[in-house]
């Protein structure tokens, strides 16, 4: 959905555009300038969707400053995707009965829903912290690759990669000491059945899995918004 100020520069631009071509007497002069102008607010919505929302960097964007690295903590921690995912967990653990503890109804989906928020802003907080000591870099740089499976590949191992300053990929250890802490820390507050080391390694996998599958929608989801309109 285009948001107020894209709805507001369409107005300004058909206007602008169409209005002397009304005069004309050549009808083409008329619908192309309005069409293009739709296009380019189009490009620009799709462009934010991918860059901002979904955090892929793109090819022009500089080095990973400090402002931005802490602008992609805030995003991370309250931003919509991150609202909008820990409230679809905490549906699918409310039609799962998961933690069983918790049962049923409205109190009990906002109970998950805050512990998953709450789960989010542990886990953003010790990777930001952890990313800062170690000169990481975990933004998701699309592949460039060819090939699903090579894709794929790329995306999922992208979960526990990062970029250092000199631009080389290694192992990411804020990113799997953040989502590591996240669950060990979330086992304080949880029910019995997130205690113990291995509950704790099952919700970290958990959290894994689901990272691997946001960065796969990162990876394809521009093919999708790319592809040309028929």
């Amino acid at each position: 959905m285009v948001n107020s100020p894209y709805r507001l520069r369409l107005v300004f631009l058909v206007m602008v555009t169409c209005l002397p071509a009304a005069f004309s007497q050549d009808p083409r002069t008329f619908v192309t300038p309005a069409a293009s102008a739709v296009k380019q607010l189009a490009t620009t919505a799709k462009t934010d969707v991918i860059d901002k929302v979904m955090g892929v960097v793109g090819p022009d964007e500089s080095t990973l400053t400090e402002q931005r690295r802490f602008h992609l903590y805030l995003v991370a921690t309250a931003g919509p995707v991150p609202i909008l995912a820990e409230a679809a967990g905490a549906g699918i653990g409310q039609w799962e009965n998961s933690p069983k503890e918790w049962g049923q109804g409205w109190g009990a989906y906002g109970e998950r829903f805050g512990s998953n928020l709450a789960y989010n802003g542990v886990r953003q907080t010790i990777t930001y912290g952890t990313s800062i000591l170690f000169h990481e870099d975990n933004r998701y740089f699309a592949s460039h690759k060819h090939g699903l499976w090579a894709r794929t590949g790329y995306a999922v191992l992208s979960t526990f990669t990062a970029r250092n300053p000199d631009g080389q990929t290694t192992f990411s250890i804020s990113s799997v000491t953040g989502v590591v802490g996240a669950s060990a820390i979330a086992s304080l507050w949880g029910p019995e059945s997130w205690k113990g080391v291995g509950n704790i390694s099952r919700n970290a996998g958990i959290s894994f899995g689901a990272t691997a599958g946001f960065n796969l929608v990162r990876e394809f989801l521009p093919d999708f918004l790319h592809r040309p309109q028929k």
